[in-house]
């Protein structure tokens, strides 16, 4: 019977071994396999970073084509005509629905200097300065947002006009167009009247 308790202790012992063997191969395998997938995130976030770094210069590329044709087709143009090529380009971009946007940040999209622009808008005789004309073109963008999304929020037509709080988008409507948003809205035979 003894003979039987070690032939028995014998196979437990092995196979305490065999498990424990197992247990560390297991071990080094998983610790491998974490530091491949931890190597293999790494050179995805590389890449991926490199992917979106020639995403932006393609970007950029064309921008900067896009600028010097812009420089090329203003440069013979009269102050009129800038005026309406400025406001083809402001309709088609919609660069005025951006609350950031600066007088630097006009001037390096469209290409001209900021002299120049500040000079157009005072020459027009219609706004006194550049925050004039952005604000008109929100509030009749704001307009046209109202009349085709009915279902928006005055805080969602706000903030894709381009304006920085409610309360001013409130003011500045009711200042140019006559009423507020929310009338605009509930009136729809209301027109664009531009009031000054």
């Amino acid at each position: 019977m003894t003979l039987d308790y070690v032939v028995i202790f014998a196979v437990f012992f092995v196979f305490l071994i065999a498990v424990a063997v197992g247990i560390y191969f297991t071990y080094r395998q998983t610790n491998k396999a974490i530091k491949d997938n931890d190597q293999l995130a790494g050179e995805i976030h590389e890449l991926k970073t490199y992917l979106k770094t020639k995403e932006r210069v393609s970007e950029l590329q064309v921008e900067t084509t896009s600028l010097r044709e812009n420089i090329k087709d203003t440069k013979d143009m009269t102050d009129d005509e800038l005026l309406e090529w400025i406001e083809k380009h402001m309709n088609e971009s919609k660069m005025f629905t951006d609350p950031d946007l600066s007088l630097k940040d006009m001037a390096l999209r469209l290409g001209l200097t900021q002299k120049k622009i500040k000079q157009l808008v005072k020459d027009s005789e219609r706004y006194n300065r550049l925050y004039d004309y952005l604000t008109e073109k929100r509030v009749l963008y704001a307009c046209e947002l109202i009349k085709a999304n009915p279902q928006w929020s005055m805080e969602a037509v706000s903030k894709d006009s381009g304006f920085v709080s409610r309360t001013t988008f409130q003011t500045e409507f009711k200042k140019r167009i006559g009423v507020t948003p929310a009338q605009y809205r509930a009136n729809s035979q209301y027109d664009v009247v531009r009031v000054k």
